[in-house]
């Protein structure tokens, strides 16, 4: 069957059927070998961080956007949340999730951040970890948490950090001719839209864009940003983690907590 290439990181069939690149079976088949898809929440490098952007979830309502296998959503009803609704676009991720990951707090539902019916004033905290790059409507996206949450509600995400997401090749480093790594490139900074990339598959697609437009992004939605951070490699990740020493030489994630207006959540500026 003919698959073409089309945004939000899915394949479009030759008959219009939608298919998310996490349940291909190629990019799958590899994606599930890595340590973070296998490990429970806690086990990658800025987890620590996010969580301490969360804080306490103690009777909170949270919703987790892109929920992927459920990691970070059975932390939070473990943690004490009253409910996590937790959606996601991919079959396969959901289905990990449901069989490892289940917990009675814990509802999953099969749906994009795109199509997903954000309730009015429903939750408390919103969520997610390293999936707002897959959505091509940013300042569509942040206006429907904007109104989900209540006022002073939370907004907690990661991201691929631009300086990341702006690599000008798959790998992003630059190779000496001893094949050690001399520097990180990236090209066409100021260009945001999406950037297709070799990823376990061909035309991977994730979307490019600037740091000012990630932090603006909350604020034209109602949002007070209250932290923004770049998690790099502690000293005591490197004693455990040794291969991780490049991950100081160039930010690949980005972090945002982001409050909620207490007026109307949808203010927009200009």
């Amino acid at each position: 069957m003919l698959l073409l290439r089309n945004y939000n990181g899915v394949f479009m069939s030759k008959v219009g059927k939608l298919h998310v690149i996490y349940d291909d079976p190629l990019f799958f088949a590899g994606y599930s070998q890595l340590r973070r898809f296998r490990a429970d929440w806690g086990y990658a490098m800025e987890h620590s961080a996010f969580i301490n952007l969360v804080g306490s979830v103690q009777g909170r309502r949270v919703l987790d956007l892109g929920c992927g296998a459920g990691q970070l959503s059975l932390y939070l009803a473990t943690a004490g949340a009253a409910k996590v609704i937790s959606i996601d676009a991919s079959e396969r991720m959901l289905n990990v999730a449901r069989t490892q990951r289940m917990h009675p707090c814990i509802t999953y539902q099969l749906t994009s951040m795109s199509d997903y019916d954000y309730p009015s004033e429903d939750f408390d905290v919103v969520v997610s970890s390293l999936a707002f790059h897959y959505v091509r409507d940013y300042t569509n996206l942040m206006r429907n948490i904007a109104r989900c949450l209540v006022p002073n509600g939370l907004l907690v995400f990661s991201t691929e950090h631009p300086i990341y997401s702006a690599r000008n090749s798959t790998d992003g480093w630059v190779t000496g001719a001893d094949g050690s790594r001399i520097g990180w490139a990236l090209d066409h900074y100021a260009e945001e839209g999406p950037r297709d990339h070799h990823w376990f598959v061909d035309g991977v697609r994730r979307y490019h864009r600037t740091v000012a437009t990630l932090v603006n992004g909350p604020i034209d939605a109602g949002f007070t940003v209250e932290r923004v951070l770049e998690p790099a490699p502690s000293d005591e990740w490197l004693h455990d983690h040794p291969g991780d020493m490049d991950e100081r030489r160039r930010p690949m994630f980005l972090l945002v907590r982001a409050r909620r207006s207490s007026h109307s959540a949808n203010t927009s500026r200009p």
